[in-house]
């Protein structure tokens, strides 16, 4: 009883231990997570307690046996393990990366006079998954050339995979037959014509030897000929063959008229190809880092905030947001639904930032939040799309049954003196995703999974 300094350190490490739950609370389970955290308080609670009913009852005893020397020395250990208990427990906490809570001016009702946009918008990033294309003056008489992306095929494979491989464009879906039914994967979307629409979705496939070739789909070679198909049958879904290992998956959804299928797929292989020409012009590592990071800044004062749901991906989203705080600090992204105002999702990811303030600074959603922190911040939602694809759901459930929410961009500070402040709000009609049920019972089963 003399001597309970161990016992302070057990407490200490049982007060650390229920810190876990409350500080990564993805580690719990959705439906127990309350409780949980509750049982993790009250066990904080008590250890404290019991450390510093032992640590009085040390002292008094030492002073009443006139033993004021030890008496300050049980003082001091207890004060000692605890100071070391609270650095390691900051240590956890910025480990952990925990949110801020909202403060009553984040809960002011959203007024109806707001514009309710349509998540349509052209993103501009490297990691965008819907790319216009001009189907004019494209030639049909042949399959369109491909002089950068078989330059890269023939003479620096390697360069050309470790690229695709880390595009968070190209990346998601290499190897499956069926990616146009999945999320993830690029479309290239012609201009509509008599209202009817139309797409390509586009996809690069590695092969080496011995793979089987891509299941249903129609072989060709650059500047060679198209298959044939009987009229008014769908286009068949067409293999690019870049001569080594790479083929190109291309998938026509749009009208069987064969002229306008012919002009959309050369148009893609075009738009394709021209994104390749950096990479041919100086076939070299950093080329490819350029690539990836793509343009990071452009001239303006007035931030922006750009979401897309990229077409035949319902419930899929990604977004751009053009900021330059002028200072260090983080962006958190509240999307709070319309109705009730509560908040269904919480993102965050670091600002960039420079002294001009005519700059602006491109940040990908979810692209520019680190992996460990979308791991941690985003729960279970994370393990719904493949891995590097750059989309985020904003809850699950049926899809087609539309409402309406808005993106609230507040930036913080790294400056603890300085508080947060609302950056710009913008509402937007959107959907829930409804993944496949295999995918939906690994990631939680929930229709509504607020992210906050």
């Amino acid at each position: 009883m003399l001597f309970p300094v161990r016992l302070h350190i057990l407490c200490a490490i049982v007060a650390l231990g229920a810190c876990v739950p409350i500080l990564f609370t993805e580690i719990c389970p959705a439906e127990q997570r309350e409780s949980i955290i509750s049982a993790a308080g009250t066990t904080i609670l008590s250890a404290q307690g019991v450390s510093s009913a032992f640590a009085v009852l040390a002292v008094v005893t030492h002073m009443m046996r006139l033993s004021n020397t030890r008496a300050f020395s049980q003082l001091l250990q207890w004060l000692a393990v605890w100071a070391g208990s609270i650095l390691l427990f900051i240590l956890l906490a910025i480990a952990a990366d925990v949110q801020p809570p909202a403060s009553n001016d984040d809960n002011t009702p959203i007024q109806a006079s707001d514009s309710l946009f349509t998540a349509r918008e052209q993103l501009n990033g490297p990691a965008s998954l819907v790319i216009p294309i001009e189907t004019r003056h494209v030639q049909i008489d042949k399959v369109a050339e491909t002089p950068n992306l078989s330059f890269l095929e023939s003479n620096h494979e390697q360069l050309l995979r470790e690229y695709l491989d880390k595009s968070p464009r190209w990346s998601g879906q290499d190897g499956d037959d069926t990616f146009y039914t999945k999320p993830g994967h690029l479309v290239m979307v012609p201009p509509t014509t008599g209202g009817t629409p139309a797409l390509v979705h586009v996809c690069f496939r590695r092969m080496v030897e011995g793979d089987p070739l891509p299941q249903g789909y129609s072989v060709i070679t650059p500047s060679g000929s198209f298959p044939e198909w009987a009229d008014g049958a769908q286009v068949p879904d067409m293999a690019l063959d870049l001569g080594r290992n790479h083929f190109l998956l291309l998938a026509w959804r749009g009208s069987s008229h064969r002229e306008t299928a012919l002009r959309a797929l050369n148009a893609a292989i075009n738009a394709t190809d021209e994104r390749m020409q950096p990479l041919r012009d100086v076939p070299t590592p950093e080329t490819a880092s350029r690539m990836l990071q793509g343009r990071t800044s452009y001239p303006g004062d007035t931030p922006e905030f750009r979401l897309c749901e990229p077409l035949s991906q319902d419930g899929a989203y990604q977004g751009e947001l053009y900021a330059n705080p002028g200072e260090a600090g983080v962006f958190l992204v509240y999307i709070k639904d319309l109705t009730s105002n509560n908040t269904l999702r919480l993102l965050s990811f670091p600002a960039h930032h420079s002294d001009n303030p005519q700059e602006l600074f491109r940040h990908d959603i979810p692209g520019s939040m680190p992996h460990w922190l979308r791991s941690s911040t985003e729960d279970s939602i994370t393990n719904i799309f493949p891995h590097n694809t750059p989309l985020f759901a904003i809850r699950l459930g049926p899809q087609r049954q539309y409402f309406g929410v808005a993106f609230e961009i507040w930036f913080k500070p790294s400056d603890v003196r300085k508080n947060r402040h609302l950056l710009l709000r913008r509402c937007y009609k959107v959907q829930a995703y409804d993944p496949p049920a295999g995918v939906e019972k690994q990631a939680g089963g929930s229709s509504d999974t607020p992210q906050a």
